[in-house]
Formats: structure tokens, C-alpha cells, sequence
């Protein structure tokens, strides 16, 4: 802070000369500091700490930020020893060398950490000015050997569901045992190697399996999983399980048809008409006819057909015939209905 002040009386003074050729008392420039990044998080994996965190938008006085140059990163160890805070790189606003940019998100990799040490990081962002704003809230983060990655990961669809389920790690990534594991993240994607940045879950799954509900049927999920190391965030975790993918299905078909009626002729057909159905995914209609007792109902019709009503002129003069109507959805299942209730004709 000693030093952001410095440079601000510097500029301030050579201000203030330039200023003194001109009529009329000097003008004190308004010096605006950026704000720092407010989601900083770090995350330990493969005993490197990643930082990430989102490109600030404004100045610490809510004004838009247009100059923004570079983010300076402060390191401290906390534990087995403790070393004070100070800067370990900068990375640029625009293209930096030595970040990675997804948007206006930044992830940045300190590889010069050991493992056992907790550090503790903060971030600062400079602008064209040389301005220097306020420290970011600390992130902290423990470097250990990974949790090895859960096995037998399998996903089992339902309707608007997938269930997960896998087996518990027992080691560390270099075959040291571990003693519990706190918890499970599962990510979620709807593109294969390419999932959500915070997990399904609000907090660490303690269980070794997890139903994820309200999903759309007939679309493909991609699931990971990764054991947590630590009780609170931000989660540390250990290597991420193998990818599964499964489809949720609709498995539940129409309400059978209601009110089906059948007015024989005139002339050899059978004119039958019976009240719509009311689901959002109904595909259409089949009608099963029998053609006398003990005999087997075929169906008249092989597709689906929308309208409420259909002309049977393949019936004979004299015949008996019993009729029901299903309802078909569409779903990739094509569910159908129970049967209507039977309605019989003669035909003259």
C-alpha cells in the first residue's frame, strides 16, 4: 500500500509543475484505483496450484474499467513455514503468455509449490496508469498428492434422471493410502471431455452414488467424478474418474383415449371419432379393430395419425366388429397407451 502511495505523490507532483505554466489554480487529477478480481480461487492438481478467477469490470468507485494492462499475483506460505506475502508474476489483461483465457475468465498455474505446504494467494489488478488497486480476498490452497480417481464409474437412465454410481478410492495418486475421503463432485457436460466449471452438487456427495433429476429426455449427459480432499471450499480435489455418458427416457406413455364412438354407414364403413388427448408430446393415434369373438385385434393403421377420428372402409356388409384407440407419444420410446375402453358395431 506504501508503495501504491509513493507512486500516486509522484504523479501527483509532476502534475502539479506541468501545471504551473497555466493560468488558475492547479488541478488535482482523480487517481482511480481498479478493482481486484472477487472470485479468486485456487485449486491443487497434479501438486500444481491453478489459479482462476473473472476480469474485473469496474474501479474501486464503480466506474467503469477501460484500462485495465495486467493482474500482479502474491504468493505466502503459511505451513511448515511461514514466509511473507510477495508478488511471484503478472499476467497480462490481453493475450497473456502465461495464462489461459476462456472469456473473461483466467487461469493461471503456479508450478513452483511443494508438496505439505499450504500457501495462501491474493491477486491485484494495474491499470495503463500504472495504478495499482486493492488486494483480491485470499485464496488458499494445501498442496498434496492426489486422491486417485473413483473407479467403475456406471450411469443408469430413467425418466428425466441418471443415476451415477462408483467405487471409493483408497490410495493417492503415488499408491500412498488415504484414510477417508470427504466427499464427491460430479461434473456434468452435454459434450464429451467438456463439462460445467462448478459441480452438480452444492457440497461434497458423501455417498458413492447420486441421482441428477429434471434432465431432459433424450439428450446425452456426460458425467465425471472427483473425490474431495478438504471439508470446506474451495474444494480441493483429486484426479477426476473416467467419463459416462447416458440418455434419460421418457417412460411414460399417454392417458388411453377417451369417449370413442362408432357410427356404422351408410354403405360399408365405420366412422369412428373420440375426444384429443392433452399431452404436450403426443405424436398421433393407432386403432385395433377385432373382427369377431376370441379373435386377436389388429391394427388398422401401421403410423401414428394426429386426428381424432378415422373412416374404417375395410369392414363388410353384415360383419361385427370391436374397436379400441391407444395414444402414441414421441419420445424416441413411442410410448403408447393402454388400450380405450371396446366399442362394438354392426355393420348393415
Amino acid at each position: 500500500m506504501r508503495t501504491r502511495q509513493i507512486a500516486a505523490l509522484a504523479f501527483l507532483t509532476v502534475f502539479l509543475l506541468v501545471g504551473c505554466g497555466r493560468k488558475g489554480p492547479p488541478v488535482v487529477p482523480v487517481l482511480i484505483e481498479p478493482s481486484p478480481p472477487a472470485d479468486l480461487t485456487a485449486q491443487v492438481r497434479r501438486q500444481v496450484v491453478v489459479l482462476t478467477w473473472t476480469r474485473p469490470t469496474t474501479n474501486v468507485d464503480d466506474t467503469a474499467l477501460k484500462s485495465l494492462a495486467a493482474f500482479r499475483i502474491s504468493r505466502s506460505q503459511q505451513s511448515p513455514q511461514a514466509t511473507a506475502l510477495s508478488a511471484i508474476a503478472t499476467v497480462k489483461a490481453d493475450k497473456p503468455e502465461n495464462a489461459i483465457v476462456s472469456g473473461h475468465r483466467y487461469a493461471f498455474t503456479d508450478s513452483g509449490v511443494v508438496v505439505g505446504a499450504k500457501y495462501g494467494y491474493q491477486i491485484e489488478s494495474v491499470n495503463r496508469h500504472g495504478i495499482v488497486g486493492p488486494p483480491s480476498e485470499e485464496a488458499t490452497a494445501l498442496v498434496t498428492v492426489e486422491i486417485a480417481a473413483p473407479s467403475d464409474l456406471r450411469a443408469e437412465a430413467g425418466e428425466r434422471t441418471i443415476r451415477l454410481s462408483w467405487s471409493a478410492p483408497t490410495r493417492r495418486a503415488d499408491g500412498s493410502p488415504i484414510a477417508e475421503i470427504q466427499g464427491y463432485n460430479i461434473y456434468r457436460g452435454t459434450t464429451p471431455g467438456r463439462y460445467d466449471s462448478r459441480p452438480i452438487n452444492r457440497e461434497p456427495i458423501r455417498a458413492t452414488w447420486f441421482q441428477d433429476s429434471d434432465l431432459v429426455n433424450d439428450r446425452t449427459y456426460y458425467y465425471i467424478v472427483k473425490a474431495v480432499e478438504n471439508q470446506e471450499p474451495p474444494w480441493q480435489e483429486g484426479l477426476q474418474s473416467s467419463e459416462v455418458s447416458a440418455d434419460p427416457v421418457d417412460l411414460t406413455p399417454p392417458a388411453p383415449p377417451q369417449g370413442v364412438r362408432a357410427v356404422p354407414g351408410p354403405g360399408t364403413v365405420v366412422s369412428l371419432s373420440w375426444e384429443p388427448n392433452r399431452e404436450s408430446d403426443l405424436l398421433g393415434y393407432l386403432v385395433y379393430r377385432s373382427d369377431g369373438p376370441n379373435r386377436r385385434p389388429r391394427r388398422l393403421v401401421e403410423t401414428p395419425f394426429t386426428v381424432p377420428a378415422l373412416n374404417d372402409r375395410s369392414v363388410q356388409s353384415g360383419g361385427r366388429y370391436t374397436y379400441t384407440v391407444t395414444a402414441v407419444d414421441a419420445s424416441s420410446r413411442r410410448n403408447e397407451s393402454a388400450p380405450s375402453a371396446e366399442i362394438e358395431v354392426s355393420v348393415p
